[in-house]
């Protein structure tokens, strides 16, 4: 597993790139750009996959980058690997954090402090929405999440636990189904 040293930005249509920090992230599994403000950025890092580190979860920049606030982080153990923005309402952002080591012979994935949050404030507050109704019991591994462009309220997510399958909420988060397992 390669990583990269951080977030770089273009604004020639990628003939010139600039970086912008966030070198420790390692690897990112997302980058994510506010549907009516470029200069509102959010990043969803897993970090170091190898060992613990800091520099792990969402980081939300208002300036295009110039600068990172670290919005949301669970532990050193767990990082972001997925992020999802409600183009319709981008106040709302649903992510995945997962709790994963890899080494040279094996991955271990899931634990404690692998869920999906939501944030209806534009990222300044998350909430654990792991044990809502309709989702499955822990321990939770990686999850894939996606609001829907065209049904406000609508989001999916792929997770992997024992239960593991594809669950849909119409709710905005609130309640879940298994749609396919």
């Amino acid at each position: 597993v390669s990583y990269g040293d951080g977030v770089y930005k273009s604004t020639d249509g990628g003939k010139t790139w600039s970086h912008m920090g966030l070198e420790d992230t390692r690897h990112i599994a997302r980058i994510t750009v506010h549907p009516q403000n470029p200069d509102v950025v959010y990043v969803a890092a897993l970090g170091h996959a190898f060992g613990p580190n800091q520099q792990r979860g969402i980081f939300r920049s208002t300036d295009g980058g110039q600068n990172w606030d670290h919005v949301l982080f669970k532990s050193q153990d767990a990082g972001a690997a997925d992020l999802s923005i409600d183009p319709n309402n981008p106040r709302n952002l649903f992510a995945s954090i997962w709790q994963a080591r890899r080494n040279f012979w094996s991955m271990s994935s899931g634990g404690p402090h692998s869920g999906l949050w939501r944030s209806n404030d534009g990222g300044d507050t998350w909430e654990d929405i792991s044990g809502r109704p309709g989702l499955p019991a822990g321990p939770l591994g990686r999850i894939g999440v996606a609001v829907s462009p065209a049904k406000s309220g609508r989001v999916w997510a792929t997770i992997e636990a024992k239960d593991c399958g594809l669950y849909r909420s119409d709710d905005g988060g609130d309640t879940w189904e298994l749609v396919s397992g």
